[in-house]
């Protein structure tokens, strides 16, 4: 609700907060890195509404800590990996295989809790809300066991972070949703976070040809050396012809993330 410019009008603080130890089915862990999503922007500027006041974050990774009564699966100093989308495992949409639609961590994320209603965090004494079931821009969270994702330890925490939104996300809408086939033809429509793990995504689907498309020439750059076949500037008025023209008429999936 504050004015631009944020430089001046400050909606974000940092504070010490505190946070109380977790309960049945939840797990301390200690933030190693965290990424800054657009997701997390936009509810900075009002466009995403969420309950405040929070702690913001949603992309993370760490080492678990403490683990509460009931967890299963996780114990002290592991390395994990948060998801912003948890699944309670027994729902209609998670024994159907589509866990992303659970619709425990969207009420959580609604009502500014964890998965397990629960709220832990408290700024003298005034309860805060979680951001996603996560607000990961901290040095340590309570989160729902569910929210978690135990990986191997030799892989670098500060990259492993963006696997938390960023890779599923965009390797997700390629593989889970497009499920583009070996020997497909592809788009990527803006090439920030998301889109070059969608492009990333395109080469491990084995796509015969991959298309990056954005207004950065570094970017359209860095897209040759991930594996595009084929870059476009979008910037010229004229690039959906020029793509059409070099692709033969057109292409089986385009992924927009440039909204």
């Amino acid at each position: 609700g504050k004015p631009r410019p944020y430089a001046a009008s400050q909606p974000m603080t940092i504070e010490a907060v505190t946070l109380d130890p977790p309960g049945p089915g939840e797990v301390l862990y200690e933030i190693a890195g965290a990424g800054l999503c657009h997701s997390d922007l936009s509810t900075i500027e009002g466009l995403r509404p969420r309950k405040l006041p929070s702690i913001p974050g949603h992309e993370a990774a760490g080492i678990v800590r403490e683990v509460g009564p009931e967890v299963r699966g996780l114990k002290p100093g592991d390395h994990v990996v948060s998801v912003f989308v948890s699944s309670c495992g027994d729902c209609r949409y998670c024994n159907g295989g589509r866990p992303n639609l659970c619709e425990s961590s969207f009420s959580a994320r609604a009502n500014g809790t964890l998965v397990t209603g629960a709220r832990r965090l408290s700024l003298h004494g005034e309860p805060l809300y979680h951001y996603s079931g996560l607000s990961v821009f901290a040095q340590y969270a309570v989160v729902a066991r569910e929210a978690l994702i135990k990986i191997p330890d030799d892989v670098p925490l500060e990259d492993a972070a963006i696997f938390g939104c960023a890779v599923v996300t965009g390797v997700g809408a390629v593989l889970n949703t497009a499920k583009v086939q070996p020997g497909g033809q592809m788009a990527v429509v803006g090439l920030g976070g998301v889109g070059m793990n969608a492009l990333m995504g395109g080469v491990v689907a084995g796509a015969e040809r991959i298309v990056a498309v954005d207004l950065s020439a570094d970017k359209l750059r860095l897209a040759r050396e991930l594996g595009a076949t084929d870059t476009f500037l979008a910037g010229n008025a004229d690039v959906a012809a020029e793509i059409r023209e070099a692709t033969g008429g057109g292409l089986d999936t385009v992924i927009e993330t440039a909204g």
